[in-house]
Parts: structure tokens; sequence; C-alpha cells
């Protein structure tokens, strides 16, 4: 065989090899599969010291109204930014934002990346609730608001949640059950400070016969004391 047949050979497999330890390479340094490698049919940009990349929206279940988007963030810059603001044409309002702190602007940390993805407990995320108006197949114009390099405007397809996208899928926040009613504060006093229904305060012990003088008669002789002490029952003499 000759010297430059083995160096084609080399170098189809080279070739090979990268390709296939691309997707692991991603892995290794953080990078979503999502978001990590540069898509041909995604947008893609730079703001400054911003890198925006493979941007894409999906819908989600069909009459829900949501749109999420997917992308990556890369700041090559020394200090966090923040994206602030997403709007896209075709929804009734601009997009939440929830960031791994909770709801609010996505910092791009200094040196760092974001990867938005939708599911149903992404780390950060950027979804539409009224964009009944973005269709499948559509090309939707989005501007992306940040805090320190401006803002800008691509041109973003719109996909079905299937196949590759389907991890992309918005999910409809869920509304917490309503918590039970307290008792009535002035339920619970009455029955505490009155006791029994019926019972009049300072009237007699349960133990105690209540036939013979009322309470507080002038005793009339024996055998009045006689009916009030003795126990219900005993045979009298």
């Amino acid at each position: 065989m000759s010297r430059s047949s083995r160096s084609i050979r080399r170098g189809a497999v080279a070739a090979t090899l990268a390709l296939a330890l691309a997707p692991l390479a991603a892995c290794s340094s953080g990078t979503d599969a999502a978001t990590g490698d540069l898509k041909p049919d995604t947008a893609n940009t730079q703001l400054g010291t911003i890198k925006v990349q493979n941007l894409t929206l999906v819908t989600g279940d069909e009459g829900s109204g949501l749109l999420a988007l997917g992308a990556a963030f890369v700041n090559e810059g020394g200090q966090p930014e923040t994206l602030t603001k997403v709007t896209v044409e075709g929804a009734s309002g601009p997009a939440e934002l929830k960031s791994s702190a909770g709801t609010g602007p996505i910092t791009i940390p200094a040196g760092g990346a974001v990867y938005l993805a939708g599911g149903e407990k992404p780390k950060e995320s950027v979804v539409f609730k009224n964009a009944g108006g973005v269709k499948v197949g559509d090309y939707a114009r989005v501007t992306l608001t940040f805090g320190t390099v401006g803002e800008t405007t691509l041109g973003v397809s719109v996909h079905a949640p299937e196949d590759y996208f389907e991890q992309l899928k918005p999910v409809a926040p869920t509304s917490a059950a309503p918590s039970s009613p307290a008792a009535s504060p002035s339920a619970s006093a009455t029955s505490t400070a009155t006791g029994a229904p019926g019972t009049p305060t300072g009237g007699p012990s349960s133990g105690a016969a209540t036939t013979g003088t009322p309470a507080g008669a002038p005793a009339t002789g024996s055998t009045a004391t006689s009916a009030t002490t003795r126990p219900t029952g005993t045979p009298a003499g």
C-alpha cells in the first residue's frame, strides 16, 4: 500500500472519531444536548460579548397557547449579563422568564453559558403563555433584550413538540390547590366557654339530682333536705 493511501485512510478514521466524540465533549463540558451543538437550521448571532446560538421555538399541546424558546447564550465577557425581556410576533405579551433563582431576569455568568429548555422543571426557561398566533412552520420574529449589550431581533423557526424538539415542549404551570378554610375562631371560643349546650352557668353538676328545691330557695324542713341529698332509687325511710 502506498504512503498516500495510508494517509487518506488515517484522515478518514480521524474525521469519523471526531464526529462520534463531539456529543460526548459537549456533555462533559456541561453543554445541554438540546442546544450545545450549532444547528444549521436555527438562528444564531452575536451581540457584543454575548453569543446567541440555536434559537428555536417549540409549541405546546394544541390549543394551549404555550410556546417555549430553546437557545444557548454564551458570555465571552468579564462581567455577568442579564436577559431581561423576550417578545415574539404573534404572542399577546412578553415571555415569562424563569431563572435558576426563580422568576425574573436570567443571568449569564461572565465566561459562562445558559441553556434554555422546556419541560416540567427546567433550570432556566423562556415560555410564552398566550402565543396562539404563532403556528408550526412559521418563522417568527423574536426580540431578545439584554441589560448591557442591548437587543437583537431574529427570525426563528417554529416546531411541533415531536422527535428532537419534544424535550423542549413547554408545560403549563400547575396551580396550587386551595387550602382548607380554618375553623371559625368564634365557634371554638363559644364551645370552650359555654361547655355542653343548654347547661346554665353555675347550674347543678351532672351527678346531683335535678328534682327537689330549686337552687337558692330556703329549705322547708328535713324532707326537703333528704330529697336533695338521697341518691336516686334509694327507698325512703
